[in-house]
């Protein structure tokens, strides 16, 4: 299967929610277009090697206000008051996963566990327990 094909399925949720990694290159706008054209809210986020610095740009990327904490219990919570099917793309994530293991863990399993969400891990990094797109 295509990582396009994937992604169509992903879309198209015959694939289940979660968080996928894409690796080797991308186009961030093409995958833009197909979440678009799926009816999907697209939301681009670029890695940072901390964890505070990522949740804050998580944070960002989905809109969430000023009442986010920037912790895990608040990103699951503000996970949990998203209205429409959103597409994190992710990429620049290998920062975070080398710095720090556990929190890049922590915060995929946050990810992971969000009903209105699919979070794609774009381009190459270290191995995750997190399954490839393709």
């Amino acid at each position: 299967m295509s990582a396009e094909h994937a992604l169509g399925s992903l879309l198209a949720a015959e694939l289940p929610r979660g968080v996928y990694r894409l690796p080797g290159p991308y186009d961030g706008e093409h995958i833009e277009r197909l979440a678009l054209d799926a009816g999907w809210l697209f939301a681009p986020v670029w890695g940072t090697g901390t964890k505070k610095d990522m949740l804050a740009a998580i944070g960002e990327a989905l809109g969430f206000g000023e009442h986010y904490g920037r912790n895990l219990d608040a990103l699951a919570d503000c996970l949990r008051d998203l209205v429409a099917d959103t597409l994190l793309l992710w990429a620049d994530w290998a920062g975070l996963a080398e710095n720090d293991p556990a929190a890049m863990t922590g915060i995929v399993h946050v990810l992971g566990q969000a009903e209105r969400l699919a979070v794609v891990l774009v381009g190459e990094g270290p191995e995750l327990d997190v399954p490839a797109l393709l």
